[in-house]
């Protein structure tokens, strides 16, 4: 399926994410910090980063986000956030993320929606290739 770097400070969490993404095929790179994840996503290049908006110490989520936004070699990585709270997300940083999703996330609701982020993904690349194609 698709490979997945994953930003979840809550070691209990990421073990659930991490396994309910392997069970669904997806190979799977935890990370118990953003810092770790954005070393990660230069490393592996994976199709989609899964990451909570408020990691301690170090980067949050959503720097994590912009961080990965002002490098144009992996800018155009789908990112889903997840949140215990809306309150901690400010409006003029949505754009950086493909999905926010709500703690507690369900398996189910997880794995749509990382199906649903890297199929829109796919056809947006799909799209971009025809555009510059001979």
């Amino acid at each position: 399926m698709a490979s997945v770097v994953i930003a979840e400070g809550d070691s209990d969490l990421l073990e659930s994410y991490t396994h309910i993404l392997t069970r669904a095929g997806h190979s799977v790179v935890p990370c118990k910090d953003a810092d770790s994840a954005l070393a990660e996503v230069h490393q592996q290049r994976p199709d989609l980063l899964l990451t909570d908006v408020t990691m301690t110490p170090g980067m949050t989520g959503l720097e994590l986000a912009a961080a990965i936004r002002a490098d144009p070699a992996v800018a155009d990585l789908p990112i889903i956030a997840v949140t215990g709270g809306w309150t901690e997300i400010d409006a003029t940083e949505l754009p950086r993320i493909a999905r926010l999703l709500r703690k507690p996330v369900s398996p189910e609701e997880l794995t749509s929606q990382v199906q649903t982020v890297l199929a829109n993904a796919r056809r947006h690349h799909v799209h971009l290739r025809s555009d510059v194609a001979p």
